[in-house]
């Protein structure tokens, strides 16, 4: 009875190892970037509907979002409530239409969105993940 592998047996299976090893790298990227722009579109899409319960509370509340340097708070009451930095999340561009730099979300006392819908884009290399904030202020995710 035979025990072990034989030296070309391990050598068939680390050439393919070899071989694969690119493939299964661009994949692992691919899945990183994907990761990376699903993080920060969902801690913003956090950030809106926290906001929105803050504008319930104290009477109206505003999102800000600069791209920029990548930053996003809300402010209620006169103060900011809560401040995020999407550079938290390393490589990912927020990308708003007509090429702007900023974007205000405002919300009423009912937590009704008072203007009109609202497309952000979050990008790292090949990767892409669109949030959609309607004029009512619901989110919607892609």
């Amino acid at each position: 009875m035979r025990r072990g592998y034989t030296l070309v047996e391990l050598s068939i299976v680390l050439a393919l190892m070899a071989l694969s090893a690119p493939f299964l790298l661009a994949a692992g990227h691919r899945m990183r970037d994907r990761a990376a722009v699903v993080s920060a579109r969902e801690r913003v899409a956090g950030l809106v509907a926290e906001a929105r319960m803050a504008a319930m509370s104290w009477g109206g509340a505003t999102v800000h979002l600069t791209t920029d340097d990548g930053a996003a708070w809300f402010e209620a009451g006169g103060a900011v409530r809560r401040r995020l930095l999407l550079a938290d999340d390393p490589g990912v561009a927020v990308v708003l239409p007509r090429g702007r730099t900023t974007s205000d979300l405002a919300y009423d006392a009912l937590g009704i969105g008072r203007v009109a819908s609202e497309t952000l884009r979050f990008r790292r290399g090949e990767a892409e993940s669109v949030l959609v904030v309607s004029g009512y202020g619901r989110v919607r995710r892609w």
